[in-house]
């Protein structure tokens, strides 16, 4: 059986004693916190879900833009990001 445990990050080590001194038991690792990029990534991806929502139920105009002012925009954001790293 696999049971999931969120734990406050000061406990972690002291629950972590705790369920190793129980013979069988494995311990996976943990998975870290989604850090503050990739917060901004899901809400991104959440918007823009809810935005082809409303454009399949006919509720917003489906938005028109050329190739070129595509990549132009990809291509400001890829320069972006690889300025912030």
């Amino acid at each position: 059986m696999e049971i999931v445990l969120e734990v406050p990050e000061k406990d972690v080590a002291r629950v972590l004693e705790l369920v190793k001194g129980i013979k069988r038991v494995k311990i996976k690792s943990p998975k870290p916190a989604p850090g503050p990029a990739s917060q901004q990534l899901l809400a991104e991806l959440a918007e823009a879900v809810a935005e082809v929502k409303k454009i399949t139920r006919g509720e917003a105009p489906m938005p028109t833009q050329t190739l070129g002012n595509l990549l132009d925009e990809l291509e400001t954001e890829l320069a972006t990001e690889a300025s912030h790293r």
